[in-house]
């Protein structure tokens, strides 16, 4: 069976933008709310309904403050704001919400699961950087790596005789892997190896 793994702890993912000061010398607050909207809504996440963010805050390199974020289903999560500089350089990190999955964290939290469970780090596609999803809804990530597999024995090899032994087969392996959220917001996956897909095939099938 595939190994469940609950993935519920924040997952960020850290935009940069330049959005420079206000007439009145502090940061363009409504510039930094326009800019986190469209970097989400850009990269899938089209749930994202509005960004608000405080008003008067000081250009000053090293400090942080919280926006908003209010998605479609009524959801509202905080988004952390760094100061790079005092020329209104800045980054921020959307955490992960319900109905939005921040896929490269999530596709790192597998990938690190499965080296351990498979030996290999494989490579993960689950599609884009957001990812909107009603919280009860899922979908699908594809993964790929390589293994080994044993050469089959020669069917001419004589009794007693010692043979050369055959190179080690590389093959690729290509799985799926099923991503499911909760009403709470939080995720699990599940991967899907082949042999289990085709007997589950079969049994619907039957």
């Amino acid at each position: 069976m595939g190994r469940v793994v609950s993935v519920s702890q924040p997952l960020l993912f850290v935009s940069v933008c330049a959005v420079g000061l206000s007439a009145c010398g502090g940061l363009n607050h409504q510039k930094i709310a326009e800019s986190i909207q469209q970097d989400i809504t850009t990269n899938g996440g089209t749930s994202v309904k509005s960004v608000t963010c405080p008003r008067g805050i000081e250009p000053e390199a090293g400090k942080s403050f919280e926006c908003v974020g209010a998605m479609d289903n009524g959801y509202t999560f905080t988004i952390t704001v760094q100061q790079k500089d005092t020329n209104g350089n800045v980054t921020w990190d959307v955490p992960h919400a319900k109905g939005l999955v921040h896929i490269p964290k999530l596709e790192s939290a597998i990938q690190t699961a499965l080296e351990t469970e498979i030996g290999v780090r494989p490579s993960i596609a689950c599609g884009g950087i957001y990812k909107a999803v009603k919280p009860g809804e899922g979908f699908e990530c594809r993964i790929v790596y390589k293994t080994t597999k044993a050469p089959a024995k020669p069917k001419n090899a004589s009794k007693g005789k010692p043979t050369k032994p055959a190179p080690v087969i590389q093959v690729t392996q290509t799985e799926k892997v099923n991503v499911t959220t909760d009403s709470d917001g939080n995720i699990t996956w599940q991967r899907i190896p082949p042999n289990l897909a085709k007997t589950t095939a079969m049994a619907n099938g039957s």
